[in-house]
């Protein structure tokens, strides 16, 4: 099992919530946004995690048959983990991705996270390649789903919910920004951690460069609150956040 608590920090007069989900010192964050006439879950946990995700969102009086989209930041098994068995349990909700993350989530693609473990296995030591392989294993296990939307830059999921690409941890990583709450979604294009924003793990960043442009992307936004998957909100100032890891 891994998580043990659930629970939901509420963003006032926002309708975006974010949901905390926990094991010992791991946490993610997806985040679920309530608008007129739609209500869309931001990536989809870990693998056997359904259970726990229809507990939080119906804890916010939301039923899992209001839930209308899944959007998809990456491809990444945390953040697809358990789409399959939402969509096969609500075929009517949506899963809407980019263009170039749809192939790796339906499994049309091998994961890129996956070629990469493999393409790395054979330059660790011994004693960590039983670990890498359980990793790997973790990977391939993932079950794929077809996605029903693709999005690019500049797209509407809803009213008042824009579509910003973010490449750099993964090709097609997307973030979603909305304007009227000055708030982004970043999926894993930053973290906040040590009470600070950051650029996501360099060790799982596919594209450095990619990802400090989609930094500097980030911060022309006009923002008051950054949503990291990793680590929840950072409510501090975002435009000097920003500045201080790109360096300006």
């Amino acid at each position: 099992m891994f998580y043990n608590i659930i629970k939901l920090l509420i963003f006032a007069a926002m309708n975006i919530e974010l949901l905390d989900i926990r094991a010992g010192r791991r946490a993610i964050f997806p985040v679920l946004i309530k608008g007129d006439g739609y209500n869309i879950l931001v990536d989809a946990s870990y693998p056997g995690t359904l259970h726990r995700i229809e507990k939080a969102i119906m804890q916010r009086g939301v039923s899992m048959e209001e839930l209308t989209h899944v959007v998809v930041t990456h491809h990444d098994f945390d953040h697809i983990g358990s789409l399959a068995a939402l969509k096969r349990k609500y075929p009517h909700v949506q899963v809407v991705a980019s263009e170039q993350e749809a192939p790796y989530i339906a499994g049309k693609k091998k994961s890129l996270r996956l070629r990469q473990a493999e393409d790395l296995f054979h330059s660790l030591p011994e004693e960590e390649r039983p670990q890498a392989l359980r990793f790997q294993h973790l990977l391939e296990s993932v079950e794929t789903v077809e996605v029903d939307r693709k999005v690019k830059n500049g797209d509407l999921i809803a009213q008042g919910v824009v579509v910003v690409e973010t490449p750099g941890h993964t090709p097609g990583h997307i973030s979603l920004y909305m304007p009227d709450n000055k708030a982004l979604v970043a999926g894993d294009a930053l973290v906040f951690r040590n009470e600070r924003l950051e650029i996501a793990n360099p060790e799982y960043t596919l594209d450095m460069s990619a990802a400090l442009n989609s930094i500097k992307l980030i911060s022309s936004l006009n923002l008051n609150t950054i949503l990291c998957y990793h680590g929840g909100a950072y409510t501090g100032d975002c435009a000097e956040a920003l500045q201080y890891i790109l360096g300006i």
